[in-house]
């Protein structure tokens, strides 16, 4: 509601009331910028917290020594199990499990505004389309760094663990998936040769339905899990951070 408070202020706005209006757009925006919705809250004290965290995040981007440290490490795991995916031609899977990541950090728009550029065409499983919803991914990820390192390993073991449920999921899943691609949902029926023939994305389907696919999704938990256990430990992130601090 807060999002929609604002843009109905905005689309009041003219040169008779903008005087009027000023405060009531100015207490929304902090809110926003605080995410802060108290009626308790005075629009001084508003104000005066505003003002303290836009300094701290302009403090924190001029002298970002070691942070993003730890969401480019991120990165570099992220790329390599996306790229391990798209090598095996599960293109559609590795699409997937991106916009499940940008969704999880908050970049919903930036995941729609691509989907709507490819959506349309048959290139919504192309190789273009990933790069772009994984660059889209990263920008949003990285606006995470100016918020401190605390904020940066929240979002960080957060993603960790929102891609390992998804894949532990799709593995425990994959029998229930080739029933359910065997069985007509109307009548509750196996489908018949011809049937399943038609189906579309039929190529696809029949790879995601081998028993190989299975032991693959299970090799993604185990790869995922490789990538990521030196971002969750410890004694590893006080080693980094040292090394990057000793190197500035």
């Amino acid at each position: 509601m807060l999002y929609k408070k604002i843009k109905d202020l905005l689309n009041k706005l003219n040169s008779e009331n903008v005087e009027e209006l000023k405060p009531s757009l100015i207490r929304k925006v902090n809110e926003l910028i605080l995410n802060i919705n108290d009626d308790d809250i005075s629009d001084g004290e508003l104000e005066s917290l505003c003002n303290f965290v836009i300094l701290r995040e302009n403090f924190r981007e001029d002298n970002s020594l070691i942070e993003r440290l730890l969401i480019k490490n991120f990165i570099k795991a992220f790329d390599e199990f996306i790229n391990e995916i798209n090598n095996k031609d599960y293109i559609s899977d590795a699409i997937e499990l991106i916009n499940t990541s940008i969704r999880s950090i908050g970049g919903i728009a930036r995941g729609y505004r691509v989907m709507k550029k490819y959506v349309p065409s048959k290139d919504i499983n192309s190789v273009q389309y990933l790069i772009e919803l994984k660059d889209q991914f990263y920008k949003q990820l990285r606006s995470y760094s100016i918020k401190g390192i605390y904020e940066e390993q929240f979002v960080i073991y957060g993603l960790i663990n929102v891609i390992r449920f998804e894949l532990e999921e799709k593995s425990q899943e994959h029998g229930r998936y080739v029933i359910s691609m065997l069985t007509d949902y109307k009548t509750k029926k196996m489908k018949s040769l011809d049937e399943f023939e038609s189906e579309p994305h039929l190529d696809e389907l029949k790879i995601k339905m081998k028993r190989e696919f299975g032991i693959e999704l299970q090799r993604r938990v185990y790869l995922w899990d490789n990538l990521t256990i030196k971002l969750q430990d410890h004694y590893y992130l006080e080693n980094l951070y040292e090394e990057e601090g000793n190197d500035l």
